[in-house]
């Protein structure tokens, strides 16, 4: 890739990665009115025709056949990130999931990516590793932790949810030139949508036209710029840089996370988290750094 498509692909990604520290506080508004299902379902609904009008108009719809099973693993791992990420924060503090999520996953990107691709880890690597994990245990309070505290706080959830996301990521960097990342993007979400209809119960699926507006302009933030523009950039990335470069952008996510939520939502400024992300994007910048 050249300089400048390079530079235009990280401003890209830049963006992408702001409406995701948003997305927390979306996600915590809309875990007051209703549970994970019905969100996750019209989330991908309307992401889905987002890219309907995309791909209809520049491509064909058809799915080349190899391409099917990748869709199907994908679309089953977004499907567990999203209950994961709307259970946590509907029960835990938006800033600290956003802070852990973000922090992990390019951690956890780079253990998992080296195991199946065979890749030996460097000795900075393996610094960087263990910075990540005094970075994880730092935002989780390790010293006052308990089980039930780790469930009651999210913080469970969070985890879950981290290790989700690494499974797309590395499912996604399979799809390289197998797929256009608008037809990959759409056919996950709509994929994403029929699962999740399995678990929302048939006498609430329509409940959100009662919702008021506020409900309805998270939904549209969290659908529309955090799914269908964030994730689909961060798909597009993720075939063109690979997982591990492409995951190392996730760690604008964190700070952002915690000034919406506490603009937003008014929650507390905790120390540890700002130190625990801190570790975090340096472990981000020595697994990262050739």
């Amino acid at each position: 890739m050249d300089q400048e498509k390079q530079w235009k692909l990280s401003t890209m990604m830049i963006l992408a990665m702001i409406t995701w520290g948003l997305s927390w506080t979306n996600a915590k508004i809309l875990g007051i009115y209703t549970d994970p299902p019905l969100v996750m379902f019209w989330r991908f609904v309307i992401a889905s025709i987002c890219f309907f009008f995309i791909v209809i108009v520049r491509e064909p719809l058809r799915i080349p056949t190899k391409v099917i099973p990748i869709i199907i693993i994908n679309s089953i791992f977004m499907v567990l990130y999203n209950f994961f990420y709307f259970k946590g924060t509907q029960i835990g503090l938006a800033g600290t999931g956003g802070v852990l999520v973000t922090t992990l996953n390019p951690i956890l990107t780079a253990i998992f990516s080296s195991l199946f691709n065979y890749d030996t880890l460097s000795r900075k690597d393996w610094v960087g590793l263990c910075f990540g994990l005094i970075a994880g245990g730092t935002i989780l309070r390790i010293w006052d932790m308990n089980f039930f505290i780790f469930y009651n706080s999210g913080n469970l959830f969070f985890i879950m949810a981290s290790l989700s996301w690494v499974a797309v990521t590395i499912t996604t960097s399979k799809s390289k030139e197998k797929i256009s990342f608008s037809s990959y993007s759409f056919w996950t979400f709509l994929l994403s949508a029929l699962i999740s209809l399995a678990f929302v119960p048939n006498n609430s699926l329509f409940s959100i036209v009662t919702f008021d507006l506020i409900f309805w302009i998270n939904l549209i933030v969290l659908s529309v710029f955090a799914m269908a523009f964030g994730t689909s950039i961060y798909f597009y990335a993720s075939t063109k840089l690979g997982p591990r470069r492409a995951s190392s952008y996730i760690f604008l996510v964190p700070f952002t996370a915690i000034l919406f939520s506490m603009y937003f939502l008014d929650e507390p400024f905790q120390l540890s988290t700002i130190l625990g992300g801190g570790l975090g994007v340096f472990s981000v910048y020595l697994i990262n750094n050739k």
